[in-house]
């Protein structure tokens, strides 16, 4: 199978569910998308094996794209690229610190009360996962994804300002914390690696330090030939080449690729919505890169749907994903919390958020596919686990994602 013919596959597949829910569901993309390539899947697979010679090539062709491949390698620098450049940095730079915060101190927290809740609701269910592969899950399920969470704000007329920058700017930092946390924790459950404090601090600095450090050079030399282009199209090609080169060389010089996207893109935002550039490449630059967050956005929700032919889901993942849900919930609500009541009694101030934008905080904290794309890329890890990965996460999308609007409309005051 030749990757042109993946990729028209895919193209083909956002076309026709796009085109249904624009036509008839009506529905916010991020769920349509997943619904229907869902029932894509389902239905591909079911006649594939009525009509083997007509519709199994199709079936193979669905099945054989590669999840962790087109999300990790391929659409992450370019999505989050996209969204760091679209992001409102002078709100962004109001809420730096509980942004922060936020993202690396709950991240951890979250990853911690999520494997420990796993592992005994799983004993009770009499299923057996090592205390170290429910604290992996917890790492891999903590980040909120800001991509799927900018696909639900674009569904929403007039959020709260305040909360769409939580959430968002959160959700485009807090994908390299879980990821440092994912990598240690693996190192020490199937690598058997002996880590010491001085470890962890120093592949903290180096993956964060070094991304923020490579984000900010990719971002000011990026700036500075846009600024000096005379031609749209060549700025255009210039950022281009600034997400692709930037992703790349950040993992060959083992810094935080997601990092150093979001930074890179949040400088080159900033210069532009200060008039460093031309009318003309602003406009340009702006138009194309949400376009390409567009149809990006519209490749990953697809692929969400499309992934459970891959993902053996059976009854149990069903009934712990669902369990799961609940206790996701709760340690995103506590690692709002704790942080925010631990900085409050440091700083000796009121806490920041009372418990009802604690609660809409934690319920707009959507799960995407970059968990699922984490849990594939983890050899040795346990099946049912993934598929208990995939269950939560669709269950976010669609359960989350489809209440988010109406949570906002409940517990949000301006």
């Amino acid at each position: 199978m030749t990757y042109h013919e993946l990729f028209a596959t895919l193209v083909g597949l956002t076309a026709f569910a796009s085109y249904l829910n624009d036509r008839y569901l009506k529905l916010p993309k991020t769920i349509a998308l997943t619904i229907i390539s869902i029932f894509i899947a389902v239905g591909t697979s079911l006649v594939s094996s009525s009509l083997p010679h007509y519709v199994g090539p199709v079936y193979q062709l669905v099945k054989s794209v590669d999840f962790k491949t087109a999300v990790l390698d391929v659409m992450l620098g370019y999505l989050l690229f996209a969204s760091g450049l679209h992001v409102n940095s002078i709100e962004l730079k109001k809420e730096i610190t509980p942004v922060i915060y936020l993202a690396s101190l709950g991240v951890i927290i979250s990853t911690f009360l999520t494997g420990y809740m796993l592992y005994y609701v799983a004993g009770i269910f009499e299923i057996r996962f090592t205390l170290g592969e429910c604290l992996i899950f917890g790492a891999l399920i903590s980040p909120t994804d800001a991509i799927a969470v900018l696909g639900t704000f674009k569904s929403i007329k007039n959020p709260p300002v305040r909360l769409k920058t939580l959430i968002t700017g959160e959700g485009l930092f807090n994908d390299a914390g879980a990821i440092l946390m994912l990598v240690i924790l693996s190192q020490v459950v199937y690598e058997n690696v002996h880590l010491t404090v001085g470890h962890v601090a120093e592949s903290l600095l180096v993956e964060t330090g070094g991304g923020i450090l490579w984000g900010v050079l990719v971002g000011m030399f990026t700036s500075w030939f846009i600024k000096r282009s005379r031609s749209p199209e060549v700025a255009t090609m210039i950022s281009i080449a600034a997400s692709s080169c930037g992703y790349v060389i950040a993992n060959h010089l083992h810094v935080s690729g997601v990092i150093t996207m979001v930074v890179a893109g949040l400088i080159i935002g900033g210069y532009s919505k200060k008039a460093h550039f031309s009318e003309e490449s602003t406009l340009v630059l702006n138009n194309f890169w949400e376009l390409i967050d567009e149809i990006l956005n519209g490749f990953l929700f697809v692929l969400i749907g499309l992934a459970m032919l891959n993902i053996h889901v059976d009854n149990s993942a069903i009934t712990i994903g669902l369990v799961c849900i609940i206790i996701v919930f709760v340690a995103r609500l506590l690692s709002i919390l704790v942080p925010d009541f631990i900085l409050g009694q440091i700083l000796r101030r009121r806490a920041s958020f009372s418990l009802s934008k604690s609660t809409l905080l934690a319920w707009g904290g959507i799960r995407g596919g970059l968990s699922i794309a984490l849990a594939l890329s983890i050899d040795g890890f346990p099946d049912g686990l993934v598929a208990i990965t995939y269950v939560v996460v669709l269950s976010s999308i669609l359960i989350q994602g489809g209440t988010f609007k109406w949570a906002i409309s409940k517990l949000a005051r301006e």
